[in-house]
């Protein structure tokens, strides 16, 4: 847990500087050209803000570009935390100039894409949901008694909490560099294939039309919210949200996050029937309540599928922050463009689209032919963590290196007969370790003897397929390196 407390505390102070700096946002007054009423001038500078944390998120990836591990100094983090502590001073008044909130929100990006970058590489992927929960809901429960009316902040608190941050992310990568240190190097270990250029294509699209069905149903929750006093319920309800992403980090941890899309699908989906069905003011608590709710499941797909990829990514900085980088301007967008086709547009036709894309994200992302095409990783199989340890015979003068040649048992050196028994023996392989057709091929190749593009000539596809398919084999068998397993499938059997 110790080694936890750096990235979550970094984490946790980076989302409560968003929020923070949102409420002094929202006490400005927008500017009139930006619309002729107070509703549509607020939609405008959500986009405006949106847009600019994003900004700051790419500010940060590209600040890390180029390099493996990013580790910013206390003189970078300290420029921009001064940057951030001059603009809070300059926007205490009544007003501030746009440029002035824009280089606000620029830090808070800069700061939320550090955190996001620690969390990728220094949680394990199987905890990070629930370590995102708890940080949020941390988050949460910080700000609640701060700012419990959702507007206004102590702008001296808002300094205190940036000299704090700075200090946070300097301690959070320096954890990130000690990390790194005693972390097995990458390409030793055949089961990290970099994402695919598809797969990352397609999670820029799952990740894209989220958000835009996100900012349409914040747009249609503001409009029916106009019908009711907000504000009785407001800050009760709040309180849902830690419990809907506590609930919505658990999901994504299950089965390697198998569900997480389906259960955001069917969220979004019951949050459009609960305000086409809301007409009184007992009701609209229960909705109310709901969108905090709903809005934790969308937030942790954001964030959690693009976090996944980061540290086998080649720029990791971009990566770990991109869906969020993603989700806020185009959320903020489709929010402003619904908003002006909102009075001549059928809610009905609304939602019959709203199901056809989320089905068509399920099948995209579920169908077995497009896992494969898009080549997302097997989940863990259970039977994986029962199977025994392979011991790989080692030379006198130390351990070989992953690929390097080693010592075959009788079973697999004994001439073609035993390579043959071997192979043989695949169906017994399939059924313990849960092997797909095409990953039986690919490791037939492998006690073969074949090289990847050897077995890419002869199965009609990409060698980059072929090595995310012998991923896959690893991960299911437990080993680290193909070479291993002409030793451990034999020794399986025994």
């Amino acid at each position: 847990m110790r080694a936890w407390l750096s990235p979550l505390l970094y984490y946790a102070a980076a989302l409560l500087y968003i929020y923070m700096t949102y409420a002094l946002s929202q006490s400005q007054t927008p500017p009139l050209w930006w619309g002729a009423d107070e509703a549509t001038r607020g939609v405008r500078l959500w986009l405006y803000t949106n847009t600019l944390v994003a900004g700051g998120f790419l500010l940060f990836a590209f600040h890390g570009r180029g390099k493996k591990i990013f580790i910013p100094s206390l003189k970078q983090l300290g420029m921009v935390a001064a940057v951030g502590a001059a603009t809070i001073i300059l926007c205490a008044g009544e007003t501030a100039s746009l440029p002035l909130l824009a280089l606000l929100m620029l830090t808070v990006g800069y700061f939320a894409g550090g955190a996001h970058y620690v969390a990728a590489f220094m949680i394990p992927s199987t905890c990070l949901g629930r370590f995102l929960g708890c940080a949020i809901t941390l988050t949460v429960l910080v700000q609640y008694p701060l700012m419990a009316d959702g507007k206004g902040v102590s702008v001296p608190l808002l300094l205190t909490l940036l000299l704090c941050l700075t200090a946070i992310a300097c301690h959070a990568f320096q954890a990130l560099s000690r990390h790194q240190q005693i972390t097995v190097r990458q390409d030793e270990d055949e089961r990290n294939v970099p994402p695919s250029p598809r797969f990352i294509g397609m999670l820029i699209v799952m990740v894209s039309f989220l958000a835009m069905l996100h900012g349409c149903g914040d747009i249609m929750a503001l409009q029916y919210y106009a019908k009711f006093d907000e504000s009785i319920f407001h800050d009760t309800a709040r309180l849902f949200f830690p419990a809907g992403i506590l609930l919505a980090g658990c999901v994504a941890d299950f089965a390697q996050r198998k569900y997480l899309l389906s259960v955001t699908a069917l969220a979004l989906l019951l949050r459009v029937v609960s305000l086409l069905t809301t007409d009184t003011q007992e009701s609209f608590f229960i909705v109310q309540s709901a969108e905090y709710f709903i809005d934790s499941f969308c937030i942790m797909c954001y964030t959690l599928y693009f976090m996944d990829i980061a540290p086998q990514a080649e720029k990791p900085a971009l990566w770990a922050g991109m869906g969020r980088t993603l989700a806020l301007p185009i959320s903020a967008l489709s929010a402003n463009a619904f908003a002006l086709i909102l009075d001549n547009f059928s809610i009905h036709g609304f939602v019959v689209a709203y199901v056809l894309i989320l089905a068509l994200l399920n099948l995209f992302f579920y169908h077995a032919a497009f896992r494969e095409w898009l080549e997302i990783p097997a989940y863990e199989h259970s039977a994986a963590a029962e199977l025994p340890v392979p011991v790989i015979p080692v030379e006198p003068t130390g351990a070989p290196l992953p690929g390097a040649s080693l010592p075959l048992p009788v079973a697999v050196t004994g001439g073609s007969d035993s390579l043959a028994a071997v192979t043989h023996d695949l169906a017994y392989y399939q059924q313990k370790f849960d092997f797909t057709r095409r990953e039986l091929d690919v490791l037939t190749g492998i006690l073969e003897a074949k090289t990847a593009i050897t077995i890419a000539e002869e199965l009609g596809i990409k060698e980059r397929t072929v090595r995310f398919h012998i991923s896959n084999i690893l991960k299911k068998t437990g080993l680290t390196h193909s070479a291993e397993l002409k030793l451990f499938l034999p020794l399986c059997k025994k």
